[in-house]
């Protein structure tokens, strides 16, 4: 089992479109899925056509509940598992004060499952804080999107100081897979020189595919489908099949 955090510090980068669509992509070519909502913003619950407000449990209560276990949680959405979020998670990091190893609580409590699952993707909210620790201490791989910009760089170098303060402390098994460039428009100049300058400087880590701007992507989140619900043959779904492919491929 791959547990994949989807991450950035900066809003607004198609971190939840990805973690969305990449989940849905995968379970097109076959794979055993399990999407968390970690943001409390709820934005990949509501993506995928659910009411953080009107569900009676969400990842909060996975959180705050003791006894509570994952299948008590999880909804069941075509074939697509997902964990999903409401707005009390936004108190996690005040309720759970004082709490031991409260940074592994995410991670013990998605133990039972783990081996249910090809992959679990935990979609983080947009900081460094409480809730993206719990999920870099529960996953194995980070994969960080970027919106092509020239603070890019700057951003990276914090993730990356905090997966290795996570490695060395709290999870030596973390590393960072990957970063994907999302709203990629191949008519402009600086975006074509942010690719370059990434590639030169992560040789290694910047991920072949890109994911195009495309209005479909902004679409299918209002109607709550995936992309390869609202529009399987767009730019959208071909970009997300092809990261899909490659994160797959790059698994085994």
């Amino acid at each position: 089992m791959t547990c994949i955090a989807i991450t950035n510090q900066k809003g607004g980068v198609a971190k939840t479109t990805t973690a969305v669509n990449l989940s849905a992509g995968l379970l097109s070519l076959g794979k055993k899925v399990l999407l968390v909502d970690s943001d409390p913003q709820a934005n990949a619950t509501s993506h995928l056509g659910f009411s953080g407000k009107e569900l009676q449990k969400t990842l909060d209560n996975l959180y705050y509940e003791e006894e509570l276990a994952p299948g008590d949680v999880i909804l069941a959405r075509d074939g697509l598992d997902l964990i999903p979020a409401g707005e009390p998670l936004a108190y996690a990091q005040q309720k759970l004060a004082g709490v031991p190893a409260r940074e592994k609580i995410l991670m013990e409590k998605l133990q039972p499952v783990r081996d249910t699952y090809d992959y679990i993707i935990i979609d983080c909210p947009p900081n460094l804080g409480f809730l993206t620790i719990n999920a870099f201490t529960t996953a194995s791989d980070m994969l960080v999107v970027i919106k092509p910009e020239y603070f890019a760089l700057e951003g990276l170098r914090r993730i990356s100081k905090t997966a290795r303060l996570v490695q060395k402390r709290l999870n030596p098994q973390l590393h960072i897979s990957g970063y994907l460039l999302a709203n990629v428009d191949a008519r402009k100049k600086q975006h074509k020189q942010i690719r370059t300058s990434l590639r030169e400087a992560f040789p290694d880590k910047v991920l072949e595919t890109v994911i195009r701007t495309n209005a479909n992507l902004s679409n299918c989140t209002a109607r709550g489908q995936t992309i390869f619900e609202y529009d399987p043959s767009c730019y959208g779904a071909i970009d997300y099949m092809n990261l899909a492919q490659e994160v797959a491929g790059h698994y085994g």
